[in-house]
């Protein structure tokens, strides 16, 4: 195996488009490309958007894409549709087939040793970046073309398999939005005419958690912690994500989060106010920030519908509509008007029917989860000849 110079085998790409006349559809912007992902599957359409005059890059199909600004987001990706992107994204090929494939090229640009270079010769001093003479001057082994063509078929047939499982996952969550509309009906219109009680009346209370200044650092063992905001997000608990409290004389247990408890993001972004999540084998010791309420149902609501319901699109105009505040980045909802906000109250057996259903679709998802990352360590040690 040789040692090459980046730059002696690949080019930057330099087709210049003009954005008000070219036949091309779709752009792509730097958030269209996802940290670790060898695929680009993210775009927009031109048209559609009011881009910067900094948008005059064109691109084809089987190009990569390496965006240039905070390499640390390891952002690269092979595209597979033709389009446009801002100078700040590179447009990278290889210079000749015959010496590097295409393909065996994402890889490079995805391995560890090729990110730590970027890393360790980044430009700048707040918004980092990395130029082409830095990117042109990185040095890695080249394999024998076989050899290339054999890891490359490899890492694209399980990177393909990924992608499957990913899609998987979205088509079970719009089987579970839809089924849900099947049986309940648009809920925030209430079409098939439910009872519509206020939710304070189907509630027997909503506890809030403390607020106070906590350590950074996550907790350790059974040590009093407290929850961030970060770990409730649309039905996912994740404890995992808490900070240690100062002292143990600081841990409230009446605030203390347990297993069968519905929490309630609050406070937080408009995009993230209001979601609900279900507490199962929670840590002890945690408890709830003030960001936080938990929803104590009466008997008339199975608890995990009514986070079902609360996080379904149905309902996410509607939690959204009542938050309020004049932080631009943060809303939040008062007690008194998550109570007062009228609820569909269906017969407590459909809804154990639907959670039936949801936690079998779940139970899928977490085992295609599972299944991709397995395949992302088998593509890591691909990527790092591992």
């Amino acid at each position: 195996m040789a040692m090459v110079r980046f730059g002696d085998v690949a080019e930057r790409v330099n087709t210049k488009e003009d954005r008000f006349k070219t036949d091309l559809v779709y752009y792509v912007g730097g958030d269209h490309i996802e940290t670790g992902e060898l695929r680009v599957t993210g775009r927009g359409v031109i048209k559609e958007a009011d881009l910067g005059p900094m948008f005059y890059f064109g691109f084809k199909p089987g190009d990569i894409l390496f965006v240039t600004r905070n390499p640390h987001l390891r952002k690269s990706a092979k595209v597979d549709f033709a389009g446009i992107c801002s100078e700040k994204t590179l447009v990278i090929a290889t210079k000749d087939e015959r010496v590097l494939l295409q393909d065996y090229l994402a890889s490079v640009m995805q391995s560890d040793d090729f990110w730590n270079f970027m890393e360790e010769n980044k430009s700048g001093s707040v918004n980092y970046f990395v130029n082409w003479s830095t990117l042109a001057d990185y040095e890695f082994t080249l394999p024998p073309l076989p050899r290339q063509r054999e890891l490359a078929e490899l890492l694209w047939a399980a990177n393909d398999l990924k992608e499957a499982y990913k899609k998987a996952i979205a088509a079970t969550d719009e089987m579970l939005k839809a089924k849900f509309r099947e049986m309940f009906g648009d809920s925030a219109n209430n079409t098939k005419k439910w009872p519509m009680p206020r939710l304070g009346e189907s509630l027997m209370s909503i506890d809030s958690g403390k607020s106070f200044v906590c350590q950074a650092t996550p907790r350790t063992g059974d040590y009093p912690g407290i929850l961030k905001l970060s770990a409730v997000t649309y039905g996912h608990y994740q404890p995992g994500e808490n900070k240690a409290v100062n002292s143990e004389e600081e841990f409230y247990p009446e605030n203390e989060v347990q297993d069968g408890d519905l929490l309630f993001t609050r406070k937080n972004t408009e995009e993230l106010v209001g979601v609900c999540a279900y507490v199962e084998q929670t840590p002890v010791r945690l408890m709830m920030p003030d960001t936080i309420f938990r929803l104590n149902t009466k008997d008339c609501y199975e608890r995990r519908f009514l986070g079902m319901m609360l996080n379904h699109p149905d309902q996410r105009r509607r939690i959204q509509s009542i938050a309020g505040g004049t932080n631009s980045s943060m809303v939040n909802i008062s007690k008194e008007r998550l109570a007062n906000l009228e609820m569909i109250l269906p017969p407590l057996s459909l809804q154990r029917e639907f959670v039936a259903i949801a936690e079998k679709a779940e139970a899928a998802k977490a085992s295609l989860k599972q299944s991709i990352s397995t395949l992302d360590q088998v593509m890591k040690g691909l990527i790092n000849n591992v």
